[in-house]
């Protein structure tokens, strides 16, 4: 485990050198560094709120967008993530009936991975005081990695996502403001669809020439099971080993981030957010982001 962390910190500051030594004599695109840490502190059913430990989550996401032109833009992407589970609900997959062949997570220990690789293509419609950028992004497991686990990196299924960027510009004014609406179609699992809206919406004031403020909420709204009602005792199936693949796990989190344009190629960001609404969900107590952009 001490070699993976030491591998990870070496990938990321291999990153923030490379993002440090891309020439600024041009406006092609950017890569973009993000680091985001998560505490989560339960979880809430449709009995309320369940006691089962805490999550922490640090992730490394690494980003290229690239403009093929004037309209249309590409972006890909892959996430590390490094997540700890303690609490007295470990899910152990030799537990399952017949056992399962899958590595055992929930030991209070971290545990590194990669998550899925994301790729996207937009298409500027419309400029002007109002932008509109309609996207689709897909993504697909990057290997076969663990689900069943407080401390998973994800659910491994492929999903498929249709949406728009709608920003507005007022004239002879310092606002901003964005709604990203669009709609996932997500792999199945055992016949249960976990398709679903996201929605992100920001309004933002550029107080000074090199730096910005905004507030934001974001959100998920869809398909899926609840627990416990869907999935009563024995919780030692086959079924109960594919639960997390099948749970709503619906959100609002809300938050305010402060953008620095630290050079014309350079742009630090930083933000906080914390979880208003929670529906079959792990309980987010609060999330740190941090993101460095170079362009290119």
């Amino acid at each position: 485990m001490v070699c993976a962390r030491q591998a990870s910190i070496e990938r990321a500051a291999l990153f923030l050198l490379v993002l440090a030594a891309f020439p600024a004599y041009a406006d092609k695109g950017h890569v973009t560094l993000h680091y985001q840490q998560i505490k989560v502190d339960g979880f809430e059913s449709t009995v309320g709120e369940l006691d089962i430990g805490t999550v922490d989550t640090q992730t490394l996401y690494f980003e290229l967008t690239y403009h093929l032109n004037d309209r249309i833009s590409v972006h890909a992407g892959i996430p590390l993530v490094r997540k700890r589970y303690k609490g007295p609900g470990p899910h152990v997959p030799s537990s399952i009936v017949p056992p399962q062949n899958d590595q055992f997570i929930d030991d209070g220990s971290y545990h590194t991975d990669w998550q899925d690789f994301q790729f996207s293509i937009g298409y500027l419609l419309s400029q002007g005081p109002l932008r509109v950028e309609p996207f689709v992004g897909y993504g697909l497991p990057s290997h076969d990695y663990p689900h069943f686990g407080h401390a998973a990196v994800g659910q491994n299924l492929w999903r498929l996502e249709i949406g728009s960027r709608f920003s507005y510009f007022p004239g002879m004014s310092d606002f901003y403001f964005r709604l990203d609406p669009s709609y996932v179609f997500v792999e199945e699992t055992l016949g249960v669809s976990i398709d679903h809206w996201r929605l992100h919406a920001e309004a933002g004031y550029r107080f000074h020439p090199r730096m910005s403020g905004r507030l934001f909420v974001m959100g998920k709204e869809g398909k899926g099971l609840d627990f416990p009602d869907d999935f009563p005792p024995p919780r030692n199936t086959p079924y109960w080993f594919q639960h997390d693949r099948m749970v709503r796990h619906n959100y609002v989190n809300a938050g305010l981030g402060v953008d620095w344009q630290a050079s014309a190629r350079t742009q630090v960001s930083v933000s906080a957010m914390t979880m208003v609404h929670a529906d079959q969900v792990h309980i987010m107590k609060y999330g740190i982001n941090l993101a460095v952009s170079r362009g290119f």
